[in-house]
């Protein structure tokens, strides 16, 4: 075989094997986009699928100050939302995540008595039109100072909320939350009380 042959032979390999790589590039690149667009389509878009896509267990809020942005997502979900009964008690089930074990063993914290009682607060609101305001404020996270109590790590966190009921001036509700690292290193609300703009206004909040 010359060396005229030869040269065909392999420059005619060569354009196959370069048709392939475009043809196999352009397969990847179009099978690389249909995955993305299958992943997006089932993507949650409302903010009850969002919070219920959550997997807490993996990734779970880092600071107290998140961890009381989800509680009042959440919350906001509950009682403004028309979410059906699996829905809510999903959405319940995803609040609990956020207590503490010693909170969550009292007698009136049962998963069935909290569906019980939140239940009920769901039908006064509804009753009253009233709603949770997108205008929920929770203190920063560098005003939050961490102490030890019983050798383990401590925070206060203080919120507010607006309540509109309808025909009604809105309400503005302070509310003071302790949260407690647990033994994997999550912040869990501990318990709550409500306390007063003074006290919010120290803590950097207006």
């Amino acid at each position: 075989m010359d060396n005229k042959m030869t040269k065909r032979i392999i420059g005619a390999f060569a354009a196959i094997i370069l048709v392939a790589a475009v043809v196999l590039a352009v397969y990847f690149a179009m099978n690389r986009q249909v995955q993305k667009d299958a992943e997006e389509s089932v993507l949650p878009t409302t903010e009850v699928g969002k919070i219920l896509a959550k997997d807490l267990e993996l990734k779970y809020p880092e600071t107290p100050t998140e961890v009381l942005k989800l509680y009042w997502r959440i919350n906001k979900c509950m009682y403004n939302e028309n979410v059906g009964d699996e829905n809510f008690e999903k959405l319940l089930k995803q609040l609990r995540m956020l207590y503490d074990d010693e909170l969550l063993a009292e007698k009136n914290n049962s998963y069935e008595k909290m569906l019980e009682n939140f239940k009920k607060d769901r039908d006064s609101y509804q009753e009253k039109e009233q709603k949770i305001s997108d205008a929920y404020n929770v203190q920063s996270n560098k005003t939050v100072s961490v102490k030890k109590l019983d050798g383990r790590d401590c925070a206060t966190v203080i919120t507010s909320t607006l309540v509109k009921a309808k025909g009604e001036k809105s309400t503005k509700t302070f509310e003071k939350f302790m949260c407690r690292r647990d033994a994997k290193g999550k912040w869990k609300i501990l318990g709550w009380q409500q306390t007063n703009a003074e006290e919010a206004a120290k803590a950097g909040m207006k």
